[in-house]
């Protein structure tokens, strides 16, 4: 008897989730902003080495950069303000290449204020 009614709200709870998709463009080069201590993503190695990124931060700090529809938003990757674009990365893997420079590897998730998602594989560095 209990079957049926589990089996309810999983159709019910499953067909809630949210089908927005968030589109990011790339980011050219480096931003005035981001010159210097900062980390640069791409979402491959090649497009990593052609500067084309898919987001850059001041060394986890505010702010970070990303291009929705061809404009740059600054965007917090503490994820003080609820209201602005949520920024979660998950290096999966990390090497130190010297003494001030990092290579990471993981996935960019951001999630726009409507609820939108974009999630990527990531390819880049931190460093001064």
């Amino acid at each position: 008897m209990r079957l049926p009614l589990i089996f309810s709200i999983i159709l019910i709870t499953s067909g809630c989730k949210s089908d927005k998709v968030l589109e990011l463009d790339k980011i050219e080069g480096f931003p005035t902003k981001m010159i210097g201590c900062s980390c640069y993503y791409a979402v491959s190695e090649e497009e990593f080495a052609a500067q084309k990124f898919i987001y850059l931060d001041k060394y986890g700090e505010a702010p970070g950069m990303i291009n929705v529809a061809g404009d740059l938003i600054a965007v917090d990757p503490e994820n003080k303000d609820l209201k602005n674009y949520q920024i979660q990365i998950e290096v999966e893997k990390e090497v130190q290449l010297d003494q001030e420079l990092f290579h990471k590897e993981g996935i960019l998730t951001v999630t726009a204020p409507d609820g939108a998602v974009f999630t990527t594989p990531i390819y880049g560095e931190c460093g001064c």
